[in-house]
């Protein structure tokens, strides 16, 4: 084992994760070969002066990527071979400016060290020691069984979705299965309605499969229904858990209003559908029950998820509930579709589903991000006459904050850095913006409180000058 040269910045990434980048690159180059071992866990953070917990997360996080194993009363052993390092576009020409960066505000980073690797390692080693030579049968291209069973459950209990295991398609992202939906859909006959603002990736991935894209405004409850007949299409993507500007649920008047359309006649030789992206369902903070849309009308939504946000980045799984019509169809056109989820993690998941760690370890989750929540609300209410309004007080892990200023929002973007802070425009998200002021995006789900509250402090600062 090399003498541990790694020097630890408390301004930059968590602890743990500094930790695991060093040995990854390690193992990845060859510093660390095959078979051998990592220093204990005591001589580790003694050497590195943080707690055994802090390099234990770091330890556990390798072993959930492969990268190590456990061996009773030896330790942490290196499991994967050397590879060619291939080099993160952008990286070298980022460096710099990712060193100067103290706290980043990033959608889609989520707390990795409150994740329980206990029980997912369990798993891990269990499926691996007794169904090893499973493995080497070539899997469902749906999906492990066993997960989309267990799914089919989950959703229902917690979503009210309506299928079976057969219904379900396990893929790796959100995009990657609207990406194989849009092998289902005929582009010459079928014109899609998206939210606007909303997410581009999904608005880009349909643009990209050669489909015509309707952008259609926001009302305070939901998408326009007026807009929506008005647009001609016959099929809309919405996410109704959270929409994106008023970061709000949609309303059930316009629920049903939705089901109504999607009901009525579609013009000649197309039919009517809708997409439902229910992201972040899991992280709402108010006591309201809302269940999907595809609840209300089967027959006639394709619903997507993901566990993005409740498992770690490198599970990533998400899910696509079809139609029953639309089955016959998906076996004719992707029979060669291949599974790009490992059978492995799949199994996993599903053992740890009905174990019921997943919803324990939610639970725990939904509390952490509220307080997050709560601080970021409470320090910007401390300067609340800079700002025209922020939005995202019952959901998700982001808010989005309105800014009272003739500053542009890449000159907003462009003074945080100055001092240390990253933030995110959101005009990307819009096909024709109409805002009057810049709006900025502010992830929470990495940062803590102190952080949080510096992050908002600074960036009053630098867009204003001191309070």
């Amino acid at each position: 084992m090399r003498e541990l040269s790694l020097e630890l910045l408390p301004n930059q990434a968590p602890l743990f994760f500094q930790i695991y980048g060093y040995f990854k690159d390690g193992i990845r180059q060859g510093q660390l070969p095959y078979g051998s071992f990592l220093p204990s866990i005591r001589s580790c953070a003694h050497t590195l002066k943080v707690s055994k917990n802090t390099v234990e997360t770091a330890y556990q996080l390798l072993v959930s990527e492969g990268y190590l194993r456990t061996i009773p009363k030896k330790g942490y052993q290196v499991v994967h071979q050397a590879e060619t390092p291939v080099p993160d576009p952008g990286s070298a020409s980022n460096d710099a400016l990712n060193k100067e960066i103290q706290i980043d505000f990033r959608y889609g980073n989520i707390e990795l060290s409150a994740f329980p690797f206990h029980p997912w390692n369990k798993a891990r080693n269990t499926l691996i020691a007794h169904y090893q030579s499973k493995y080497e049968v070539e899997g469902n291209s749906q999906g492990e069984y066993l997960l989309r069973n267990e799914l089919s459950r989950l959703l229902y209990e917690s979503r009210g979705v309506v299928s079976g295991p057969g219904q379900m398609i396990i893929g790796s992202t959100p995009q990657q299965l609207l990406s194989l939906l849009s092998q289902l859909l005929d582009r010459n006959r079928n014109v899609i309605g998206v939210e606007n603002p909303g997410y581009d990736g999904a608005r880009n991935t349909l643009i990209n499969h050669g489909f015509q894209v309707r952008a259609i405004p926001l009302a305070e409850d939901g998408i326009s229904i007026e807009e929506l007949e008005k647009s001609r299409a016959n099929v809309v993507y919405v996410s109704p858990s959270q929409q994106f500007r008023n970061k709000l649920a949609m309303s059930q008047d316009k629920r049903q209003q939705l089901i109504r359309w999607v009901r009525s006649r579609a013009g000649a030789g197309s039919v009517k559908y809708i997409i439902e992206d229910d992201y972040e369902w899991e992280f709402r903070y108010d006591d309201r029950y809302l269940p999907s849309i595809q609840s209300l009308a089967p027959e006639k939504i394709m619903y997507i998820g993901s566990f993005s946000k409740t498992l770690l980045p490198v599970a990533n799984l998400s899910y696509l509930v079809l139609p029953k019509a639309m089955l016959p169809l998906f076996r004719l056109k992707v029979r060669e579709y291949d599974q790009p989820v490992s059978r492995l993690d799949q199994l996993i998941l599903a053992h740890y589903i009905a174990d019921g760690y997943w919803h324990k370890h939610l639970l725990k989750m939904r509390k952490h991000y509220e307080e997050k929540r709560e601080a970021l609300f409470e320090a910007i209410s401390r300067y609340e006459s800079y700002f025209v309004e922020v939005e995202g007080k019952d959901t998700g892990l982001h808010a989005i904050l309105t800014v009272k200023t003739t500053k542009s929002e890449s000159e907003l973007i462009a003074s945080a850095l100055e001092i240390g802070v990253k933030v995110y425009g959101t005009s990307r998200y819009w096909l024709h913006p109409t805002s009057e002021y810049p709006t900025i995006l502010l992830g929470y789900g990495a940062l803590s409180c102190d952080e949080i509250r510096m992050g908002i402090r600074r960036l009053t600062e630098a867009w204003f000058g001191p309070a």
